[in-house]
């Protein structure tokens, strides 16, 4: 295929993927929408969300606040590394013990092990071992063999056992700690859709830099895709209307002893199977009707590697999915279930038509 000299606006076309009600008869007189925007840290990143009502814009504003405040209290469920949260008591039990979950713990542990059965384990929500184990990002050393082997021996999504009627959890393998990090933001993004439609809002964007949920019945939101690699540098945009959007990426990395440096990805993203960062500049953007179900998908097609993610993305039409890599004067893409695509300026571009 010849190389395209400009970088592509990605427009995908949601209506197999739309979860909301048919949009309304449209209005001659229709009143303007007003617009209500607000940020705040939850999660370890910056939330923005975006509101268009026909109400005024202090009503936004209020709907935005009910949102934010329904994201910190998951927060206090979900997040893995305060130890005050239920995760991190649940995590602290021993193999033998039985945990009952709040109705949210348990559906953000009953979804990601669910993603992980349907991944085959690339993606793993029980690899909290090996994030506590490999240091920050930057240029320190690797842990050594031993140690990751270890590490890895206490990674395994099947020893997480469910007694669905009591929402009881007990964690089978000693050690073993769930790191829900992969699914937490995309749940909360759920819930908090959840939390503005009951408020009347129908019009929204929440946006975490490397997932978002949009909302709409009307034209669809903007969303950039990021150059892998490379964050702060746009590679795409992608129009998304009533569904969510997730972009797992690797920066390259090496590590494999203790004499070794490692420079970590953004994502940190680990292969459960043999307990390493997974290595190579690449990212994959994942659309879907769920924001939980698209961060988990996200992280597992990465780990799967371009050919399985192709395999896994052309079995599932109801996903669209894009693959990105760059190359030394360009960037190689690969599309799957897309629909039509539209020019933009910026980045040289190989759309890549089969593996």
């Amino acid at each position: 295929m010849k190389p395209v000299s400009r970088s592509l606006i990605l427009v995908v076309a949601l209506a197999a993927l739309a979860a909301s009600k048919p949009p309304p008869p449209p209005h001659r007189h229709a009143a303007p929408l007003s617009h209500a925007d607000n940020q705040r840290v939850l999660m370890g990143a910056t939330l923005t969300g975006i509101v268009e009502s026909r109400a005024d814009s202090a009503t936004g504003g209020r709907a935005l606040e009910a949102m934010f405040d329904e994201v910190a209290r998951l927060d206090t469920i979900l997040a893995a590394a305060d130890s005050t949260t239920e995760l991190a008591r649940l995590n602290r039990l021993s193999a033998s013990q039985r945990f009952a979950c709040s109705p949210e713990l348990y559906a953000a542990i009953d979804s990601a092990l669910a993603l992980a059965a349907e991944t085959d384990g690339a993606y793993d929500p029980s690899v909290g071992a090996l994030t506590r184990l490999w240091p920050p990002t930057g240029s320190v050393a690797a842990p050594d063999a031993g140690a990751i082997a270890d590490a890895r021996s206490r990674v395994s999504w099947r020893a997480v056992l469910r007694e669905p009627m009591s929402r009881v959890v007990r964690l089978r393998r000693a050690g073993l700690t769930l790191d829900l990090e992969g699914v937490a933001r995309g749940f909360a993004l759920d819930r908090a859709q959840a939390t503005l439609r009951g408020l009347g809002i129908s019009r929204a964007l929440l946006d975490w830099g490397d997932e978002a949920l949009a909302m709409t019945n009307r034209e669809p939101w903007r969303w950039p895709i990021a150059y892998p690699g490379d964050p702060a540098r746009g590679a795409f945009q992608v129009a998304i209307s009533n569904a969510a959007i997730a972009t797992a990426a690797t920066a390259d990395a090496r590590a494999g002893t203790s004499r070794e440096a490692w420079s970590g990805s953004p994502a940190r993203i680990f292969d459960p199977r043999t307990g390493m960062p997974v290595r190579g500049a690449a990212s994959v953007t994942v659309v879907a009707s769920s924001a939980c179900r698209a961060g988990a998908l996200a992280i597992g097609l990465r780990v799967m590697g371009r050919e399985r993610a192709a395999e896994f993305a052309l079995a599932h039409p109801e996903l669209a999915v894009l693959w990105l890599e760059p190359d030394v004067d360009g960037l190689n893409a690969w599309g799957w279930n897309l629909p039509a695509l539209a020019p933009d300026s910026g980045v040289v571009v190989r759309w890549k038509t089969r593996l």
